[in-house]
């Protein structure tokens, strides 16, 4: 591989690595700062007055999560361009993976502007008691935390076809391959067993997800830092 091949080959890698963090720092920002002041405790009622006390929060987090995926489709479409050459079947399949992905991310961010609107209390919804608007709002927010059972989905088919990508490339440290495989099962199983099983549904398994939801990340802090390099 030429020097000018070698140097494009890493510029793209720490690329997708940063457009990788960013997208995760500002999912981290929604889920561990917007939504822990807000959703707790979680009771409709709280919850409603927690956003109509701190309605700019509120909106900065759903401007940050659109941020995220806008993020994460950049991040696809470089991995694709990174990748292509190595199995174009399987960068397809990851490439589909992430506009699926970011498509139902904006339906889900749709509920959460859907939850707003309603507590705000235009005109047009004062038909409706005070206690029915809030349930309305619940609704929108289960619609929108089902949305993002079948987002984890997504998530494992993507972070699966990387992790073959990796261990394929030749530019990537094999081992990075294997931790973004282990994975990618982690978050259908955590779906599927809250779809199957939500009576049931062990606290244990959501703390594994969790864990093993940051296993991956060695793999995108190397394409940050060190890039790729047809060496491995």
């Amino acid at each position: 591989m030429k020097i000018g091949e070698t140097n494009s080959l890493r510029k793209t890698a720490r690329l997708a690595g940063l457009f990788w963090i960013l997208s995760s720092a500002a999912i981290f920002f929604n889920l561990q700062i917007v939504r822990s002041k807000l959703f707790f405790p979680n009771d409709a009622a709280s919850i409603a007055d927690n956003i109509i006390a701190d309605e700019s929060l509120y909106r900065a987090g759903i401007a940050v999560y659109l941020f995220a995926q806008l993020f994460l489709l950049c991040f696809g479409v470089t991995i694709f361009r990174l990748f292509k050459g190595v199995n174009k079947t399987w960068s397809s399949f990851f490439l589909s993976s992430i506009l699926l992905t970011v498509a139902l991310a904006f339906v889900n961010a749709f509920f959460k502007i859907g939850a707003l609107i309603i507590l705000k209390k235009p005109d047009y919804l004062g038909i409706f008691h005070a206690e029915q608007l809030t349930a309305m709002m619940m609704f929108s927010f289960r619609l929108s935390d089902a949305g993002q059972l079948f987002l984890e989905i997504f998530w494992g088919l993507y972070l699966f076809a990387l992790g073959l990508l990796f261990l394929r490339s030749g530019y990537i440290p094999k081992i990075l391959g294997l931790l973004l495989i282990i994975q990618s099962i982690i978050y259908p199983f955590n779906t599927f067993t809250k779809l199957v099983i939500p009576q049931f549904y062990p606290a244990i398994i959501s703390q594994l997800t969790v864990i093993f939801g940051a296993i991956g990340a060695p793999a995108m802090f190397w394409l940050l830092i060190k890039g790729a390099k047809k060496t491995y």
